[in-house]
Protein backbone atom coordinates (compact mmCIF):
# COMPACT_ATOMS: atom_id res chain seq x y z
CA UNK A 1 0.00 0.00 0.00
CA UNK A 2 0.84 3.48 -1.05
CA UNK A 3 -0.15 7.03 0.34
CA UNK A 4 -1.04 9.53 -2.04
CA UNK A 5 -1.64 13.47 -1.56
CA UNK A 6 -2.49 15.95 -4.40
CA UNK A 7 -3.16 19.78 -3.81
CA UNK A 8 -3.73 22.93 -5.85
CA UNK A 9 -2.01 26.47 -4.51
CA UNK A 10 -1.75 29.24 -5.63
CA UNK A 11 1.92 31.57 -5.72
CA UNK A 12 1.65 34.42 -3.28
CA UNK A 13 4.36 36.62 -5.17
CA UNK A 14 4.88 36.71 -8.83
CA UNK A 15 8.32 33.68 -8.71
CA UNK A 16 10.86 34.44 -11.15
CA UNK A 17 12.58 31.99 -13.27
CA UNK A 18 15.54 31.27 -11.25
CA UNK A 19 13.21 30.70 -8.24
CA UNK A 20 10.71 28.69 -9.81
CA UNK A 21 13.91 26.33 -11.14
CA UNK A 22 15.02 26.71 -7.62
CA UNK A 23 11.94 24.84 -6.45
CA UNK A 24 11.51 22.73 -9.01
CA UNK A 25 15.53 21.40 -8.14
CA UNK A 26 14.86 21.06 -4.86
CA UNK A 27 12.02 19.36 -5.34
CA UNK A 28 13.01 16.58 -7.74
CA UNK A 29 15.72 15.95 -5.11
CA UNK A 30 14.63 15.81 -1.88
CA UNK A 31 11.47 13.96 -3.44
CA UNK A 32 14.14 11.02 -5.01
CA UNK A 33 16.19 10.80 -1.53
CA UNK A 34 12.69 10.12 0.14
CA UNK A 35 11.82 7.65 -2.29
CA UNK A 36 8.68 10.19 -3.32
CA UNK A 37 6.98 9.94 -6.65
CA UNK A 38 4.77 11.96 -8.28
CA UNK A 39 4.51 15.30 -10.44
CA UNK A 40 4.58 18.93 -9.56
CA UNK A 41 2.80 21.12 -12.44
CA UNK A 42 2.99 24.84 -12.77
CA UNK A 43 0.73 26.65 -14.52
CA UNK A 44 0.19 30.49 -14.78
CA UNK A 45 0.57 31.10 -11.04
CA UNK A 46 -0.77 28.24 -10.02
CA UNK A 47 0.71 24.71 -8.91
CA UNK A 48 -0.89 20.87 -8.73
CA UNK A 49 1.06 18.49 -6.72
CA UNK A 50 0.89 14.91 -6.27
CA UNK A 51 3.12 12.93 -4.45
CA UNK A 52 3.09 9.46 -3.34
CA UNK A 53 5.15 7.72 -1.17
CA UNK A 54 5.00 6.70 2.72
CA UNK A 55 1.84 8.00 4.69
CA UNK A 56 4.09 9.69 7.64
CA UNK A 57 7.39 11.00 4.90
CA UNK A 58 4.41 12.30 2.77
CA UNK A 59 2.24 13.87 5.99
CA UNK A 60 5.49 15.57 7.22
CA UNK A 61 6.16 16.92 3.84
CA UNK A 62 2.79 18.33 3.50
CA UNK A 63 2.81 20.03 6.96
CA UNK A 64 6.22 21.75 5.37
CA UNK A 65 4.78 22.46 2.42
CA UNK A 66 1.88 24.27 3.96
CA UNK A 67 4.18 26.52 5.72
CA UNK A 68 6.24 27.37 2.53
CA UNK A 69 5.26 31.30 2.21
CA UNK A 70 6.11 30.90 -1.93
CA UNK A 71 2.40 29.59 -1.99
CA UNK A 72 -0.98 30.24 -0.70
CA UNK A 73 -4.75 29.08 -0.61
CA UNK A 74 -3.60 25.81 -0.58
CA UNK A 75 -6.43 23.39 -1.61
CA UNK A 76 -6.40 19.33 -0.96
CA UNK A 77 -7.77 17.29 -3.43
CA UNK A 78 -7.17 14.05 -1.72
CA UNK A 79 -5.29 12.67 1.35
CA UNK A 80 -5.15 9.11 1.07
CA UNK A 81 -4.16 5.20 1.10
CA UNK A 82 -3.92 3.72 -2.38
CA UNK A 83 -3.15 0.38 -3.17
CA UNK A 84 -0.36 0.97 -6.16
CA UNK A 85 1.66 4.31 -7.28
CA UNK A 86 0.65 5.48 -10.58
CA UNK A 87 3.78 7.27 -11.37
CA UNK A 88 6.30 4.94 -10.19
CA UNK A 89 7.09 4.10 -13.46
CA UNK A 90 7.00 7.61 -14.87
CA UNK A 91 10.01 8.86 -16.11
CA UNK A 92 12.69 9.16 -12.89
CA UNK A 93 9.28 8.49 -10.65
CA UNK A 94 9.20 12.20 -9.73
CA UNK A 95 8.50 14.84 -12.28
CA UNK A 96 7.94 18.30 -12.72
CA UNK A 97 6.00 19.06 -15.78
CA UNK A 98 6.73 22.58 -17.39
CA UNK A 99 6.08 22.15 -21.32
CA UNK A 100 2.98 21.10 -23.62
CA UNK A 101 5.28 18.19 -24.63
CA UNK A 102 5.34 17.55 -20.68
CA UNK A 103 1.65 17.35 -20.24
CA UNK A 104 1.59 15.42 -23.72
CA UNK A 105 4.10 12.88 -22.62
CA UNK A 106 2.07 12.40 -19.30
CA UNK A 107 -1.25 12.26 -20.98
CA UNK A 108 -0.24 9.92 -23.19
CA UNK A 109 1.43 8.02 -19.75
CA UNK A 110 -1.83 8.29 -17.61
CA UNK A 111 -4.19 7.00 -20.48
CA UNK A 112 -1.61 3.78 -20.90
CA UNK A 113 -1.87 2.84 -17.16
CA UNK A 114 -5.13 3.64 -16.07
CA UNK A 115 -6.84 -0.13 -16.34
CA UNK A 116 -3.65 -1.12 -14.48
CA UNK A 117 -3.91 1.52 -11.91
CA UNK A 118 -7.56 2.89 -11.92
CA UNK A 119 -6.49 6.14 -10.00
CA UNK A 120 -4.48 7.11 -12.74
CA UNK A 121 -8.18 8.19 -14.27
CA UNK A 122 -8.81 10.56 -11.48
CA UNK A 123 -5.60 11.62 -11.66
CA UNK A 124 -6.10 12.38 -15.23
CA UNK A 125 -9.40 14.40 -14.66
CA UNK A 126 -7.48 16.88 -12.63
CA UNK A 127 -5.23 17.51 -15.30
CA UNK A 128 -7.51 17.41 -18.26
CA UNK A 129 -7.91 21.49 -18.17
CA UNK A 130 -3.67 21.57 -18.37
CA UNK A 131 -4.25 18.93 -21.13
CA UNK A 132 -5.87 21.32 -24.15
Amino acid sequence: MTYSICYVSSESGELKENQLEQVFSTTKINNGNEDITGILLYYYGNFLQVLEGEKETLLTLFDNIKKDKRHKNIITIFNKQNEHRIFEGYKSGFSIVKTKSDLKNLKEYLNKNKDETPFSKSVLGLLEPFLI
